[in-house]
């Protein structure tokens, strides 16, 4: 009875070992043919990778990749969702998540999981690039939702006038930039008596200026946490890697 029980362990043992042998080389060949743009087979060859090993983490990351490059973010961020939840620390899943976040909008969520890669491998020059296009990409996004808002207020009221500086107010400009004069506007716009006069019913100009001033008094406040945990404004300067995935994917 024994010996038969090692024999069966061992036989399982062996299928196992046969079975991660047999998803590695199908990812190998998976990422051959995405080097050589050929994905739809690339994933075709990841599917079957699955199949025998479900919850491996190289082949849920490569197909992740794979999901990326087709332009299926959603699939791509479930992937990586689950390679994450087998382990926390996979720095490739943690970068796949954090660009199929990117890709899919949702820009402060992708920014908070770069700076995750970059704290546990701060080396790895592409979560520094991540951390800058997506800091462009949500300052760039503010930007186009203020703009309307703004412009319309601006038709109702002055000139913009500027208050005496005081220790919050430097800070409030250190953190929003020329935002800032925007919403130093506003909140002197609501204050204008002839504002009402402004109001339609089509457009009502003061929902819109103090909607644009509760979106950047949030953005301010993002942001001035993101500065305490990671310095995300301290160095706004180019990086030199070019690439756009890291090598070791």
């Amino acid at each position: 009875m024994n010996r038969s029980g090692n024999r069966g362990k061992r036989r399982r043992r062996t299928r196992a070992e046969d079975a991660a042998v047999s998803c590695r080389l199908l990812c190998d060949e998976g990422n051959n043919q995405m080097k050589i743009g050929n994905e739809h087979k690339a994933m075709s060859l990841f599917a079957k990778a699955l199949e025998i090993c479900p919850t491996d983490t190289n082949a849920l990351i490569a197909r992740s990749n794979c999901y990326l490059q087709l332009g299926e973010p959603n699939k791509a961020l479930e992937d990586a969702e689950t390679a994450i939840n087998a382990d926390k620390t996979n720095i490739r899943a943690i970068y796949q998540k954090a660009e199929s976040l990117y890709y899919l909008g949702q820009f402060e969520h992708s920014l908070m999981f770069f700076h995750r890669g970059h704290k546990i491998r701060p080396e790895l020059k592409n979560f520094q690039l991540g951390i800058q296009k997506t800091q462009e990409a949500i300052e760039n996004t503010i930007g186009a939702q203020v703009r309307a808002p703004v412009s319309r207020a601006k038709t109702a009221g002055g000139k913009k006038r500027s208050s005496k500086a005081d220790p919050e107010r430097i800070a409030a400009r250190k953190l929003l930039g020329e935002l800032f004069v925007d919403k130093e506007y506003l909140e002197k716009l609501l204050k204008h008596p002839d504002l009402v006069k402004a109001d339609t019913k089509t457009e009502n100009v003061s929902e819109l200026a103090q909607d644009a001033i509760n979106f950047l008094n949030n953005r301010q406040e993002f942001w001035r946490q993101q500065k305490k945990c990671g310095g995300m404004f301290s160095d706004k300067k180019l990086l030199n890697d070019t690439e756009n995935v890291p090598g070791w994917l």
